[in-house]
């Protein structure tokens, strides 16, 4: 007959399994055989893990010669192959593969069948937790709920310890002295065979417990924050929180065996939070913290021109915060403090910001992120420097924005505003970005004033600019051909005019000559038997450089002929006052023609010669003549001019 199991799983085959092996070898050897149902056979097991063997014992309990050579019986084990002689005791051995339960059944010849039911249970290996305890000591937690009971080995050399199942099968053990070991656990079931395989795990034994420190702690969102650290393998970790600098912690969490977690029930808009971990010695019940690291209850005040970071928070052990700006590194503060002032911005653009606090562990605290779409108030300045330049009915306006003013608060909308003859001023266009717009309605004999308004890129409204009159010029012409011009002082600079130019132009609009004047009038007095048709131009030059010159409308005159005529000749041959003829200025051509007291024609000339008193050789009797002089000036025009002439022949 055949005992104990010659098929049992080979257990691991470091000191402390092969120890475990033997012991529990041991425990199958006292165990009890089982007797069948009518009580003629017994088996080794009815109970055990998979693959599990079972051994009848005997098949005469009750009998004699039965299940021999002589007298052969059936076996069936239930497995599913039916029945098979059995009479030797190599028959009497079977081996359970797979788990469930299972009617063995030996069937005698001359006394019927008799059984027993056979369980086989799943493999399991046991999970249980170590916990690292100072002083070298180690405290285990079977969190397996498989079996009745279980075997633990410390892997030390002491003895077995066998525990009950239950909701908190802990178990303590003190080693000699530090060092690594394997710690295994098997269980069994009650009536069961201890052949499952156990779990085995290494364990370092520690006389001082490592501190852990916390390494970062992440704002998710306002109900988010995870929370990482770095564990040492086997201690059990014991967080606790103290909310909004309040100086007694509470437990938060009870970590094992992980290195992060993730806290959802703070809220990060309302409170700031502080965390220590603790490494729970579970043999003393005491704590080894680490140092201590806050959250940040972080608020954006956006201001017109800055956004303002503030925070919430307890600073100690802060070496420095770091602030990111769009998710990028921002500026670095070197020392805590609980405010950070951002001015490089521009306005309507969103920023989002977060902190980073850095401790000397090294471990950070990483804040939430706050955004804010910025914006100023700041009044930008006037235009108040406008170059009007008039044109044939049209009117081109250029401006500079003041070249001082903060780039962010730079024009983005020109309103045009233009009074005509003093009525308030009123908008003709509005235009964008560009500096220069052209009047189409501009007319010269109105008093027509402009004015530059605009929107920053802020959306702030400019106050009222600098109002731009336009240059005109007028002019006076006397019976002498003397011109006196005037016009209105140019107004448009903010530093005013350095001089101005008063051009001189032909008929042909060839420039004559160029003056400069410091008044607002001038009296052209020059004598110029040449330019019958002169005109005036203006032009202000500002004292300021890179300013567009202004310019006015263009004037002209046409100067008189003054025709010069006697009114009595003597063509007496003296010498003196011989001839009649008409004379002037500017005078292209001339048609003379006399007549006598009748009408009757009496002379003519297209080339305005002379008339010496004769006709056809014979001198006129003394008397009054009639003339008419058709003259074409220089300018082109066409007149008549008629007048008396006296033809006195008396010496």
């Amino acid at each position: 007959m055949i005992l104990g199991n010659p098929h049992k799983k080979a257990f691991n085959t470091s000191l402390a399994a092969i120890a475990f092996a033997v012991s529990c070898f041991q425990i199958s050897l006292t165990q009890a055989q089982y007797v069948s149902r009518l009580g003629k056979f017994k088996v080794d097991q009815i109970r055990g893990c998979a693959p599990f063997t079972v051994t009848i014992t005997t098949t005469n309990v009750i009998t004699a010669g039965e299940c021999t050579n002589a007298k052969p019986c059936n076996f069936d084990f239930g497995s599913g192959k039916g029945q098979q002689p059995g009479q030797n005791p190599s028959d009497f051995t079977f081996i359970y593969p797979a788990a469930g339960t299972f009617k063995l059944s030996v069937l005698y010849q001359s006394s019927g069948a008799d059984d027993i039911t056979i369980i086989v249970d799943p493999d399991v290996k046991p999970e249980f937790e170590i916990y690292t305890c100072s002083g070298n000591q180690v405290s285990l937690k079977v969190t397996d709920k498989t079996y009745d009971k279980y075997f633990i080995d410390f892997g030390d050399g002491s003895a077995i310890v066998t525990k009950p199942s239950g909701n908190n099968v802990v178990a303590q053990h003190a080693y000699a002295a530090s060092g690594n070991f394997n710690i295994s656990v098997s269980g069994a079931m009650n009536n069961g065979a201890p052949n499952c395989s156990p779990m085995v795990k290494p364990f370092t034994a520690l006389n001082v417990l490592p501190v852990a420190p916390l390494k970062t702690l992440s704002s998710v969102d306002k109900n988010t924050l995870k929370i990482d650290f770095t564990p040492a393998t086997n201690i059990q970790y014991k967080l606790e929180i103290a909310a909004n600098g309040a100086s007694n912690f509470q437990q938060f969490q009870t970590l094992y065996g992980v290195n992060t977690f993730t806290a959802t029930t703070v809220d990060l808009d309302k409170n700031f939070y502080c965390f220590r971990l603790g490494a729970y010695d579970a043999c003393t019940g005491i704590n080894t913290y680490s140092s201590i690291v806050c959250t940040q209850l972080l608020t954006l005040d956006v201001q017109s021109g800055v956004n303002n970071l503030n925070w919430q928070s307890n600073g100690a052990g802060v070496t420095g915060i770091d602030v990111y700006r769009d998710s990028k590194f921002y500026a670095s503060i070197p020392n805590y403090t609980t405010t950070y002032a951002d001015a490089v911005i521009n306005c309507k653009t969103k920023y989002c910001y977060y902190v980073v606090f850095k401790y000397a562990t090294p471990t950070t605290s990483i804040s939430l992120e706050k955004c804010g779409t910025s914006f100023t108030t700041v009044t930008p300045a006037p235009i108040a420097d406008i170059s009007t330049v008039t044109g044939a009915q049209r009117m081109d306006i250029t401006w500079l924005p003041d070249p001082s003013q903060d780039v962010l608060l730079q024009p983005n909308n020109y309103s045009i505003l233009r009074s005509i003859n003093k009525a308030v001023h009123a908008s003709i266009g509005t235009i964008k970005k560009i500096t220069t717009y052209n009047d189409g309605d501009y007319k010269t004999q109105t008093n027509t004033c402009y004015r530059i308004n605009y929107t920053d890129a802020c959306d702030n409204q400019s106050p009222n600019g600098a109002e731009a009159c336009p240059l005109s010029i007028e002019g006076i012409l006397n019976k002498k051909n003397v011109i006196t011009l005037s016009w209105n002082g140019y107004a448009g600079w903010k530093n005013g005019v350095k001089t101005y130019q008063l051009d001189k132009f032909n008929k042909d609009g060839g420039l004559i000559s160029s003056t400069n004047v410091t008044s607002t009038t001038f009296v052209d007095d020059q004598a110029d038997l040449v330019n019958q048709q002169v005109s005036y131009k203006i032009t202000a030059i500002a004292n300021d450089g890179g300013l567009i010159a202004s310019t006015s409308n263009t004037i002209t005159f046409i100067k008189e002929t003054n025709l010069f005529y006697p009114t009595v000749f003597t063509p007496n041959g003296d010498g003196v006052n011989d001839t009649f003829t008409v004379s002037g200025q500017f005078i292209a051509k001339m048609d003379l023609k006399i007549y006598d007291r009748w009408g009757g024609l009496l002379y003519s000339s297209e080339k305005n010669e002379p008339w010496n008193g004769y006709i056809n050789g014979k001198l006129l009797s003394e008397g009054a003549y009639v003339w008419k002089a058709i003259v074409t000036d220089f300018a082109g025009q066409t007149f008549s001019h008629t007048g008396t002439i006296f033809l006195i022949t008396k010496k």
